[in-house]
């Protein structure tokens, strides 16, 4: 198989993920943050292992530290995707962070590079949920995470935006 076929496979997992992190989120039980979250690190660490195969042409040595993955990426991927980043975070409300940040005593970083090293480990951490909790780490800015990242993704590989890959047909197929 060639990087870029194991890139797309990675991407259309990535997607499903994302589209079952949306889907918990949905549902209005607070027993559902954690699978919510983890679903959505899952899906972020795809996404940057997508980028990684296709920048790189090589598998990542370390696969859930998806900070450290992205840090490796080239210079000019990760300007382009902080960019989008900033200019989504330029659309918040004046007061959202402090507001947010009031209610779940946490603080929320405003930058991309901060976000996703609070968001590293949330896959690990929260998926043994009933070991101890790190003492502060946060899994808010999903959405504006996840739309930096894909809209780079679709930027270089247009022609994934809309089609059904391999995964999706063998998805569709399954009768439950």
């Amino acid at each position: 198989m060639s990087t870029e076929e194991m890139a797309r496979r990675i991407f259309d997992h990535a997607r499903i993920f994302s589209n079952a992190a949306y889907a918990l989120n949905d549902v209005p039980q607070m027993d559902l943050v954690f699978p919510q979250s983890v679903c959505a690190a899952l899906a972020l660490e795809l996404y940057v292992k997508t980028l990684y195969l296709l920048e790189k042409k090589k598998e990542p040595q370390h696969s859930h530290d998806f900070h450290h993955l992205f840090m490796l990426l080239d210079i000019n991927t990760r300007n382009k995707i902080e960019l989008t980043f900033n200019q989504l975070m330029t659309q918040k409300d004046k007061f959202y962070f402090e507001n947010l940040e009031n209610t779940v005593s946490v603080s929320i970083p405003r930058d991309l590079i901060g976000n996703l090293f609070s968001w590293k480990e949330v896959f690990v951490k929260l998926r043994y949920a009933y070991e101890p909790l790190p003492k502060e780490f946060n899994t808010f800015l999903f959405p504006e995470i996840e739309k930096s990242i894909l809209d780079f993704i679709i930027l270089i590989k247009p022609e994934w935006r809309n089609t059904t890959s391999h995964t999706w047909q063998k998805i569709k197929s399954i009768n439950i």
